[in-house]
């Protein structure tokens, strides 16, 4: 009789429980739907030749749906970037160390950052191949800066603190020319001036560290 019941007034509640406990997860299923799906399409046609509509037409969603998720293109975009540049956990604290120089470190950081944007290479070739500049996102010291660029910045404090770096020079100048090594090297990978963005990195990183006169 109850059984009866259930299916005359609604669902069981069984199923209204584990339909509200499903919700968050098939929002973000929704979401990385889109994101994938953007992702694809930017990398197909170019950001510029993306738009709004053509994102929730082949996400399968209506303009509705993809507006509840996200307020514009950019946001998708900010998303996209935060996929690549946000998913390592190299902003822990850095304790000072007794085997191997700062140097050394920062080059193993940041050569650990590149390894892990090529596990995802679409997107880190549509990242670094954008006509439309990202320095806002890719810049050390704001809130939203990649935990790379945190982990870069806090060691480039040890080694001055440890006389290993100048002190002549601001810890955030110091850091740029680090982090440029690495736009550099990812940006000549994504436009296919080089096969491999490691040993353009290390390049980079050497001029960075001891500048371009024969040693």
């Amino acid at each position: 009789m109850s059984t009866h019941a259930s299916s005359q007034d609604g669902p069981p509640l069984g199923a209204a429980v584990l339909g509200s406990a499903r919700s968050p997860q098939r929002r973000q299923q929704t979401r990385d739907l889109v994101l994938d799906t953007a992702l694809r399409l930017f990398s197909e046609h170019g950001y510029l030749g993306v738009r709004v509509e053509d994102i929730a037409k082949e996400s399968g969603v209506s303009r509705a749906t993809f507006y509840k998720h996200f307020a514009e293109r950019e946001q998708v975009l900010a998303e996209l970037f935060q996929r690549l540049l946000g998913s390592d956990d190299a902003a822990a604290p850095v304790e000072p160390t007794a085997t191997g120089s700062v140097e050394q470190q920062l080059t193993d950081a940041v050569e650990a950052a590149v390894e892990r944007m090529l596990e995802q290479e679409q997107l880190a070739k549509f990242v670094y191949s954008l006509p439309v500049r990202h320095s806002a996102l890719l810049r050390p010291g704001v809130r939203t800066a990649p935990p790379v660029f945190e982990r870069v910045t806090n060691l480039i404090e040890q080694g001055v603190a440890q006389g290993e770096f100048r002190d002549d020079v601001t810890v955030a100048l110091l850091a740029r020319h680090v982090l440029g090594a690495l736009e550099t090297a990812m940006r000549d990978w994504a436009e296919d001036r080089v096969d491999d963005p490691l040993p353009q990195l290390r390049l980079m990183l050497d001029l960075s560290f001891h500048g371009a006169a024969n040693r």
